[in-house]
C-alpha cells in the first residue's frame, strides 16, 4: 500500500478519505488487527509518567471496536503491569517494554530471552550516574531502566550522555530513544519483531493490520506494517516510515470513533444484504 506520508486532520473529510483506503479489504470473513502505542498516541504525554492516563472517552471507543470483531493489541515501552492499569477495564493483548513481556490473557504471558542481564546491578549504576541530576527521572522497568527528562528538556544531551556510559558497561543492551526519554533495554526489544510475534502466537495469517504510534520506537513496527500491506500511520510531524499521520492524541481518539463507526455501519449492512439472500432462497 502506498502513501504520502502527509498530514491529514480529523474531520469528516479526512476520516472518508483514509476509510477509503480500507474498503476494498472489507468482507464478512475479513478479521482486523489494531496494534496500538499507548503514550503520545492514545494517552497525553504527562510530566510524570506515572500521572498518564487514557481518557474514558478512547476507552470505550476501543471497547466498541473490540465488539465489532476488531482484534486490538497494545504495544508500548511500558511494563504489561503499568499498561494493563492504565487499560483498565479494558483486556486486552499487550506486548509490553517494548515486546520484551507478552501478554495474552491473565492465563497467558510470557517473556522473552534477555541473556540474563543483571538489571540490579544496571538499576544501581544509572542511579549512581543520576545522583548529580535529581532532575532526572528513572523507572526502573523489569527488564529496561529509562532516563526521563520530561520536566527537564534543557537534560537532554546529559541524559544521552548517561545512557551512553552504561552502555560501554552492557554492551548486550541497546539504546532506545523517545520522547524525552532515552532506555536501556536488551538487543531484542523491538515493537516490529513483537508485532510478528503476536501475529504468530495468535495465528493471525489472514488480518489486515493497522498500526498508530508517535515515536522512534515504533517505526520498527511502521516497517513490518508496510510489509504486511497495512496501514501504518504516524502521530506527529517527526520523519517516519509510515504512510499516513495524524496530527496529536486528540486526533487519534477522533479517527477511532469513526472507524467504529463506519464499521458498524458496515456490518449493519452486510447483515441487511444477508438477510436479503436469505429470502430470496426461501
Amino acid at each position: 500500500m502506498c502513501g504520502s506520508s502527509s498530514y491529514y486532520h480529523s474531520d469528516q473529510h479526512y476520516a472518508h478519505n483514509l476509510l477509503q483506503f480500507i474498503i476494498p479489504y472489507l468482507s464478512r470473513d475479513k478479521k482486523y488487527c489494531l496494534f496500538l502505542d499507548i503514550d503520545g498516541t492514545i494517552s497525553e504525554f504527562h510530566p510524570d509518567p506515572s500521572q498518564s492516563f487514557i481518557s474514558f472517552t478512547t476507552l470505550n471507543t476501543l471497547q466498541q471496536l473490540s465488539h465489532l470483531n476488531v482484534l486490538i493489541i497494545f504495544l508500548t515501552g511500558r511494563s504489561v503491569k503499568v499498561a494493563s492499569k492504565l487499560l483498565f477495564p479494558l483486556k486486552m493483548p499487550i506486548a509490553g517494554t517494548h515486546g520484551l513481556e507478552i501478554k495474552i490473557d491473565d492465563d497467558t504471558q510470557f517473556s522473552i530471552a534477555t541473556n540474563a542481564i543483571h538489571f540490579s546491578s544496571l538499576q544501581d549504576d544509572i542511579r549512581k550516574r543520576c545522583q548529580p541530576y535529581p532532575q532526572l527521572l528513572i523507572e526502573n522497568k523489569t527488564y529496561s531502566v529509562a532516563i526521563h527528562y520530561r520536566q527537564h528538556p534543557e537534560l537532554a544531551d546529559i541524559a544521552k550522555q548517561i545512557a551512553e556510559e552504561i552502555l560501554e558497561t552492557y554492551p548486550e543492551l541497546k539504546i532506545n530513544e523517545g520522547k524525552y526519554v532515552f532506555e536501556l533495554l536488551p538487543q531484542q526489544a523491538d515493537k516490529g519483531q513483537a508485532i510478528q510475534t503476536m501475529l504468530e502466537y495468535l495465528n493471525l495469517n489472514d488480518v489486515f493490520a493497522i498500526f498508530i504510534g508517535d515515536d522512534k520506537t515504533d517505526e520498527s513496527g511502521f516497517k513490518v506494517i508496510n510489509q504486511l500491506e497495512g496501514i501504518s500511520i504516524k502521530v506527529g510531524p517527526e520523519p517516519t516510515q509510515a504512510h499516513y499521520r495524524l496530527k496529536n492524541v486528540e486526533d487519534v481518539t477522533d479517527f477511532l470513533d469513526l472507524f467504529s463507526q463506519f464499521l458498524e455501519e458496515h456490518c449493519l449492512r452486510l447483515s441487511q444484504v444477508s438477510e436479503g439472500e436469505k429470502a430470496c432462497l426461501d
